[in-house]
């Protein structure tokens, strides 16, 4: 009667096991659509990006991580828009740097 009795107890948790709908696996959300700039451009020529100046190396382009306050970045002291580049998958927007004189 004993035994009888425990594997009637198995049965009944094992049913409420079974009939358990499964939660949906959370979702990780990220507001955060660009994480960093890749400047490519002409080697030596600079550009300012949140209030640095920097130059692209010999290998055409620098990477910087992104900051939220920073919209723009500057060439030959015009200021353009960031947020119009192709971005890829990983949120790293393309940032052409334009040939700009000072002269126009």
């Amino acid at each position: 009667m004993l035994i009888m009795a425990a594997l009637l107890s198995i049965n009944i948790d094992l049913g409420a096991l079974l009939t358990r709908t499964p939660k949906a696996a959370p979702t990780a959300t990220c507001n955060i659509t660009t994480t960093s700039h890749r400047f490519v451009g002409t080697p030596g020529a600079t550009f300012r990006y949140d209030g640095e100046t920097f130059r692209v190396p010999a290998r055409g382009w620098i990477e910087l991580v992104a900051t939220p306050k920073a919209t723009t970045f500057e060439v030959s002291g015009r200021q353009l828009p960031l947020g119009v580049f192709p971005r890829d998958s990983f949120g790293t927007e393309t940032v052409q740097i334009p040939n700009l004189s000072k002269e126009n």
